[in-house]
């Protein structure tokens, strides 16, 4: 039984509404490994787990072998509109290099009437997110087109939408850019449709201070609208991409360099000079939002007062590193070790097709383990319970618990596990294969056969 490749929602009898899944590893991330372990799904949510002896009689049992079962996977940062895309754009010549033929290859995509009039490239990274084991995602994008059924988004993975804006040509006093109108109503629809919304002033050497302040108070504003049924206010968080390029301190300072050459060429540099401001100015304006999330930050502990501004708001900020992005763009990998001595919550992202070749995140992960950067156990926290409090998901989704929905990924190793950190190295392993990925007890990708159960 499978729902990848197919945007309908799965009919509800295909999956057992109570089952208990025993597997021969559990890592339910915020407590310890249990071997020969069981796990009771009713009505899609986790009603108890343990070890060896478990309950009978609320549904099929069904017996895993030798798999893994922990919390599903949560891509914390992606842009899915590149998903299409058969290999990432040339990362040669850095960054700005990079932006110029990502901007050059979306006019062409517009100019070809093949720009994002449908969701077909959204649901197609959703639905590989879910094969590689991934149950949230946290994605970038430049639009919502108007005439596209959003209730398609609603059957993979949690979706956090943070929608981008950004903008160099100067706005007069308190006046806002002509596009965020816009951008509110794409939040609102996106927010009625069901999907989790956020906003994203794109970068510092892209979007001026005014709009970031704009960012600021629209969240604000989207929290306070009451939502139509009892719930608790949403969460609206920030996302932003932040000291990313060597040549950004450059830009930011002098308004030279690079970036201004990249600005000119695209014939987007402004008149008039834009208004601009430090990477700790905007590390200082995230904090002011529900929650903040930091994208890349590779040069932060470079800059003495960013770093020590982003120590200060560890409480209401996350950085998400995309390792194979980092080292393909600015040609060495996040550091690790900075954030973690400053207790900065980290979290893991793919980035997108543009910048990377598949969206696994288990392979981000291995990345940073291969070059002794973290270990298992690190990594896992980073893609699941780090990422869901990252996103705003950490009521639903990042942790095995007893009440919680059954976001779940079950993986098979290709040799079996005999002890807990073996389980845990074995979550990264290339060899390891994903069998099944569960978002509410329901089977989102992959198979698992109840037939005999």
């Amino acid at each position: 039984m499978s729902t990848l490749g197919r945007p309908a929602a799965p009919r509800a009898e295909q999956f057992p509404r109570n089952v208990l899944l025993r597997a021969r590893w559990l890592l339910p991330v915020s407590g310890a490994p249990i071997e020969d372990a069981w796990i009771q799904i009713r009505h899609g949510k986790i009603c108890g787990f343990g070890r060896r002896k478990h309950p009978h009689g609320l549904g099929p049992t069904l017996d895993l072998g030798d798999a893994i079962v922990t919390s599903g996977f949560i891509n914390a940062h992606t842009h899915l509109e590149f998903s299409a895309c058969q290999q990432p754009f040339d990362a040669s010549g850095g960054l700005p290099q990079w932006i110029d033929r990502v901007v050059r290859w979306r006019r062409e995509a517009a100019t070809a009437a093949a720009a994002s009039s449908s969701l077909t490239p959204l649901l197609a990274g959703l639905h590989e997110s879910a094969a590689a084991g991934v149950v949230a995602v946290g994605d970038i994008a430049t639009a919502v087109p108007p005439a596209v059924d959003l209730p398609l988004l609603l059957h993979g993975p949690r979706l956090r939408i943070f929608r981008e804006l950004l903008g160099l040509v100067p706005l007069p006093p308190g006046t806002a850019s002509p596009a965020a109108p816009t951008v509110f109503r794409d939040a609102q629809r996106l927010s009625r449709a069901g999907i989790a919304v956020g906003l994203s002033p794109h970068a510092p050497y892209s979007t001026q201070w005014p709009l970031g302040r704009w960012a600021v108070a629209a969240a604000r504003r989207l929290h306070r609208q009451r939502p139509a049924t009892r719930r608790p206010r949403p969460c609206i968080p920030l996302a932003m991409h932040l000291a990313e390029s060597a040549d950004e301190d450059q830009f930011l300072h002098s308004q030279t360099g690079p970036f201004r050459t990249l600005f000119e060429s695209l014939g987007v540099w402004p008149a008039r000079p834009p208004r601009l401001t430090s990477t700790a100015d905007w590390v200082s304006l995230l904090a002011r939002a529900d929650r903040g999330l930091i994208v890349h930050g590779t040069h932060l502990p470079a800059d003495a007062q960013a770093f020590a501004r982003l120590r200060r708001h560890r409480s209401r900020l996350a950085v998400a590193f995309c390792p194979r992005t980092t080292l393909a763009l600015a040609g060495r990998l996040p550091p690790v070790d900075a954030f973690q001595r400053a207790g900065i919550r980290i979290c893991l992202g793919t980035d997108g097709r543009g910048s990377n070749p598949d969206l696994s995140i288990r392979h981000e992960a291995g990345t940073l383990i291969a070059a002794g950067l973290v270990t298992p156990t690190d990594a896992l926290r980073m893609i699941t319970i780090n990422a869901a409090w990252a996103l705003g998901f950490e009521h639903c989704t990042g942790h095995v618990a007893a009440g919680r929905p059954a976001d779940l990924v079950v993986l098979r190793p290709a040799v079996t596990t005999r002890d807990a950190a073996a389980a845990t190295v074995a979550v990264f392993a290339p060899d390891t294969t994903v069998l099944a990925t569960l978002r509410g007890g329901r089977l989102i990708a992959g198979q698992l056969d109840f037939s005999g159960a």
